[in-house]
């Protein structure tokens, strides 16, 4: 194994076969989240057909709580999964004020993560603090900040030891790279978020384009790409070595 990605949705690809040729020909293991109780089941049968190179998280996300998507089902099934996620908060989908419905959804859910201790994907866009201020009152570790934006809030992350993944974006997103910059290298992972696709590079997406993002982690840090690689597996090895250890 070379690679990881450590964000995507292997559940969402039309055709599953071309997808798991890719992960198996470049040996990249994907950490693959479920958005809803249907996708992370299929993302479990999936895991369960390649075992090595797929590690199933299994969560609601912000987007399907107003659906009225339940999450009763999460805490037994997280014993069958490497983690939790993707789950957050997000003022584009609904409000996220204390007693709403959103932030019901991700402190029941962060409630089933402490109890079955395993690692927690975080969805934060547009609201990274309170994000942060919510995952402050559980023992919930490791932690990783998805396609983190909260710039202001870095070094509370970095503080904290949260994992920050960063995607395609980083080739041509300034604030992304003084992020990544910025960040403790130990605490930095590569990811594509699949099936998302990036206009500004032709239109590619999906596991793929890890090599890229990791050619990228490496002109930041003034290293070869060997160099970075060797770091971004390590770190990402390190993220699942953590499991059941909080």
């Amino acid at each position: 194994m070379r690679f990881i990605d450590s964000h995507v949705h292997l559940f969402d690809y039309r055709e599953q076969s071309p997808s798991l040729n890719l992960v198996r020909s470049s040996e990249i293991m994907c950490l693959s989240s479920g958005i809803d109780r249907a996708s992370s089941m299929a993302t479990l049968e999936i895991a369960k057909s390649e075992p090595r190179l797929v590690k199933a998280f299994l969560g609601v996300h912000p987007s399907k709580v107003e659906a009225g998507e339940d999450i009763e089902w999460l805490e037994g099934a997280l014993h069958e999964a490497t983690g939790a996620g993707e789950l957050g908060l997000d003022p584009n989908y609904s409000e996220v004020s204390p007693k709403s419905l959103q932030m019901t959804t991700f402190v029941g859910q962060l409630e089933a993560v402490e109890k079955a201790r395993k690692p927690v994907q975080v969805h934060s866009r547009g609201a990274e603090k309170e994000c942060l201020e919510v995952l402050s009152s559980y023992n919930v570790k490791p932690v990783l900040l998805h396609w983190f934006q909260g710039e202001a809030e870095l070094n509370e992350a970095n503080d904290r030891e949260y994992f920050v993944s960063f995607g395609p974006a980083l080739l041509f997103s300034k604030k992304l790279q003084r992020m990544a910059s910025s960040l403790d290298p130990a605490l930095l992972l590569a990811e594509s978020d699949g099936p998302v696709t990036f206009a500004p590079l032709g239109g590619a997406g999906g596991p793929s384009l890890i090599p890229t993002v990791v050619f990228a982690l490496a002109r930041l840090w003034k290293q070869t790409f060997s160099e970075a690689e060797e770091r971004i597996l390590q770190n990402g090895l390190g993220y699942l070595d953590t499991i059941g250890k909080t």
